[in-house]
């Protein structure tokens, strides 16, 4: 007997939190998808300027400094989500960043 006869079934994703500091080089991380999704994934941020997913559910982080929400469905009709948080924060003190 598995968990899907018995009428449940578990999914989820991580990291649960991203935090980077902001670059001038392209950053991606890759999201991990644990257990058995109903369908197909679909990612939705709340700030795509911050960061944003690719195709191939890779966490792209923007230039931008801020605090956003990627949320992640498990199928189109969207009664399963799961949440993953971003942080990109500036550097002080040297670099790009503002002198402190």
């Amino acid at each position: 007997m598995d968990y899907e006869d018995l009428g449940f079934y578990y999914w989820d994703v991580f990291p649960k939190k991203i935090k980077v500091t902001r670059s001038w080089w392209s950053m991606s991380v890759p999201l991990s998808i644990r257990g058995t999704p109903k369908g197909e994934l679909q990612y939705e941020t709340v700030d795509s300027s911050i960061a944003w997913v690719d195709w191939e559910g890779r966490v792209r982080l923007g230039w931008r400094t801020g605090a956003t929400i990627i949320m992640v469905y498990d199928s189109p009709s969207r009664d399963s989500i799961r949440y993953v948080e971003i942080e990109v924060i500036e550097e002080f003190g040297g670099g790009y960043g503002e002198p402190v």
